[in-house]
């Protein structure tokens, strides 16, 4: 670290240091500043805090620094930067769907066109006098304000599920936004033929093709290269999201790709095909890259729907797009339409559920299980409320918690959601039992009898179907975060979805004394082996990524 950084971290680790920092940024907006200099100081104050985490105190400083600013265009920008400031202290704002439209509006004057054809704009020579930074750092900050993580990753139902058409409406309504999805000049769409050089990409997280990459390799007639962009030298950042944004628009507006960078040149030249793991910022950059002969094939998780990448990709130049599951293929249908001309494919995840199937131990007769609850869309609560109904009938039920946990979120509504979880299981006492991680979760599993699924939304749930596949009795939510979208009756068996606590106690007590060995449990074994595990699923995905033909 720097030794400016190192004295900015004093500065704002002391609480003296930050109050005498904020009081300086507040005396300084009653002072006149027509060049706009005091309202830069309070966003640099407000960017510092928030990047040191302070984001209330952040959020403090911006307001004061809003309400003293008079021109509406500065005021604007305060009142963005102090509502996403207020998301990461962990309070929505009242006023956040006005910051948006804010921003948004930003942006459109920034370009200074009334056009809403990007092809037109662009021959017709405005572009050039458009300020397309500063109309790209507007709508940064709109989709930052949308999309942040605690809108579609909490407690409460994300609003783009909720309510898609008046979560989208202020972008839809911006001529910036319309830029930013156009595609002047689209790359001819490459047919499927048979790859030999295939290139996986992804940006630090192989986790879901690692084993797929594996098997690839031991494939006759192929050959497999990997690239991890966060290790590419000479990036810089433009794997950022507000770089991706800066990019986005200015393909849209003026045609412009990023160049091939010198370091990856001949790795990308190598493939025949390339692989793009994750629908994020890796598909984002390789979409808009100058040059790329390849056929490219995203694939694209829950994860990245509720996210603003997927308008930041540059779609006429991916061939393929593979989803986990139908629901969060609509979602994109609906944030970005352009996905359309992509041709599409609904691919389960890669699961080895064969290696699963092994006998179970006494315990299993009286053990649910939910594996992976580190994170609130998980909702563990939910799996505690199944457990207390059951133990109401018989306490020598018992639930085991198997994964990391430490929750995986930052911000406060997340922390005091795990703290209340915390006090119910040490409530419970012995009836819970915290696993932790494990990497043997089939040796883990031959305890348990029944498989909850509690999640507010999924898209293939990976560990239900291990369990299931274990030969446990599966107990699946009805993903509220889903409903109109599809849901788990989408994918799975209608049998094993129940709506309330009540419902699934009742489903594991008609189950009978040991709920493993019933024929409810034994059907959904075999129908999770022959239709889930890989050797069932991968010809669908050889059909898309190898161009090999589907097998029946």
């Amino acid at each position: 670290m720097s030794l400016t950084g190192k004295t900015l971290d004093a500065v704002v680790g002391n609480p003296v240091g930050r109050r005498l920092l904020t009081t300086a940024v507040r005396t300084s907006m009653r002072l006149p500043a027509p060049d706009g200099s005091a309202a830069a100081r309070a966003r640099w104050t407000g960017h510092l805090l928030l990047g040191r985490g302070r984001p209330g105190e952040a959020a403090a400083v911006l307001a004061t620094a809003e309400r003293a600013e008079r021109a509406p265009a500065r005021r604007a920008e305060l009142a963005a930067a102090r509502a996403l400031a207020e998301l990461a202290a962990g309070h929505e704002p009242a006023d956040l769907d006005d910051c948006i439209r804010g921003a948004l509006a930003l942006a459109d004057d920034a370009l200074g066109a009334d056009a809403l054809d990007a092809d037109a704009l662009r021959d017709s020579g405005q572009a050039e006098h458009a300020d397309l930074d500063r109309a790209a750092l507007r709508l940064f900050e709109a989709l930052s304000l949308a999309f942040h993580p605690s809108r579609h990753f909490g407690a409460r139902r994300s609003p783009l599920l909720a309510a898609p058409d008046d979560f989208m409406a202020p972008f839809r309504a911006s001529r910036a936004f319309a830029r930013l999805g156009a595609s002047p000049a689209p790359r001819a769409r490459r047919p499927r033929t048979r790859t030999r050089r295939l290139l996986v990409v992804a940006a630090g997280n192989f986790t879901f093709v690692r084993d797929i990459v594996a098997d690839y390799r031991g494939t006759d007639g192929l050959e497999v290269r990997t690239l991890d962009l966060d290790d590419v030298r000479g990036l810089g950042n433009q794997l950022d999201v507000k770089e991706l944004t800066r990019a986005r628009l200015r393909r849209g507006t003026t045609g412009e790709r990023l160049p091939v960078p010198e370091s990856v040149a001949e790795t990308l030249d190598w493939a025949d095909t390339i692989l793009v793991e994750w629908g994020h910022r890796a598909l984002a950059w390789v979409s808009l890259l100058e040059g790329l002969d390849a056929r490219i094939v995203a694939r694209v998780h829950r994860y990245e729907a509720l996210t603003p990448l997927p308008m930041l990709t540059d779609w006429s130049a991916v061939d393929d797009a593979v989803f986990i599951s139908p629901a969060f293929r609509d979602v994109v249908r609906r944030t970005a339409p352009a996905v359309e001309g992509t041709r599409l494919a609904v691919v389960p995840n890669r699961a080895d559920l064969a290696a699963c199937r092994r006998e179970k131990t006494p315990d299993a007769a009286r053990t649910v299980a939910l594996v992976g609850w580190d994170r609130m869309v998980k909702d563990p609560a939910w799996a505690l409320d199944v457990l207390d109904r059951l133990r109401a009938r018989d306490e020598r039920w018992r639930l085991l918690l198997i994964g990391s946990d430490t929750p995986s979120e930052p911000w406060p509504e997340a922390r005091e959601y795990f703290a209340r979880v915390q006090e119910r299981i040490d409530a419970a006492g012995g009836a819970v039992e915290v696993r932790g991680h494990t990497d043997d979760v089939p040796g883990a599993l031959r305890e348990v009898g029944v498989i909850l699924s509690t999640s507010l939304q999924e898209s293939a749930h990976v560990s239900l179907l291990q369990g299931v596949a274990s030969g446990a009795l599966p107990v699946v939510r009805d993903w509220p975060d889903l409903a109109g979208w599809g849901g788990p009756a989408e994918l799975y068996p209608r049998d094993w979805v129940v709506t309330t606590p009540d419902e699934a106690a009742a489903r594991v007590i008609a189950a009978g004394a040991e709920p493993h060995a019933g024929d409810a449990a034994r059907t959904a074994q075999a129908w999770a082996v022959d239709n889930r595990d890989w050797a069932a699923v991968r010809p669908r995905f050889d059909a898309v990524v190898l161009g090999a033909e589907e097998t029946p």
